[in-house]
């Protein structure tokens, strides 16, 4: 469904804050995000199939397909509660902030200074988690999507590689055409 940018809207998840992409009748992607990390059939199902990205020397302290599940979810909930408490502090100029959180990307966008690509860790160490987002001004951030990172960079990471950078280069355009 993500072919039309009339499609396109921003919506809040925490004040004017943490924002979230919105693809027409979808849920926006930080739900969505959050809603599929929490889902075990679905985090289970993506380790089956991609086992064999468990076995990476940075993966082996993760034993096996339900250590990685469990790690996951339990990324997933402590991520989602960490981002709204500093969304609480950015809102109220407390920190740690949102800013303190989100790491700027490198490669295409490492010299990228308006609507800057950026990327969120899950708690765990070492993560499996990673949401991807736009910095648009000190502490706003918008979230453009994410997913589990068993490579070394997202175009070697399955589940990400198809999507992430192309969605962080659609929701910049869409930004630099209407707001900028």
């Amino acid at each position: 469904m993500k072919n039309n940018d009339d499609d396109i809207s921003i919506v809040s998840i925490f004040g004017k804050s943490l924002l979230s992409i919105k693809y027409g009748e979808e849920d926006n992607e930080y739900d969505k995000f959050f809603d599929m990390h929490n889902d075990t059939t679905y985090v289970r199902t993506f380790f089956k199939e991609n086992e064999s990205f468990l076995e990476n020397e940075v993966w082996k302290n993760i034993p096996n397909i339900e250590s990685a599940t469990r790690q996951v979810i339990k990324e997933a909930e402590e991520l989602e509660i960490f981002l709204e408490e500093l969304a609480l502090n950015s809102e109220n100029n407390e920190i740690p902030d949102l800013d303190s959180h989100f790491k700027y990307l490198d490669g295409e966008f490492k010299n990228v200074y308006e609507y800057t690509p950026v990327k969120s860790y899950g708690p765990g160490r070492p993560s499996l988690l990673r949401l991807y987002a736009i910095k648009l001004a000190p502490n706003k951030y918008v979230i453009t999507g994410g997913g589990i990172k068993l490579g070394d960079k997202i175009q070697t990471s399955p589940g990400i590689k198809d999507f992430v950078l192309k969605d962080i280069r659609r929701v910049r355009k869409y930004l630099i055409d209407n707001f900028s």
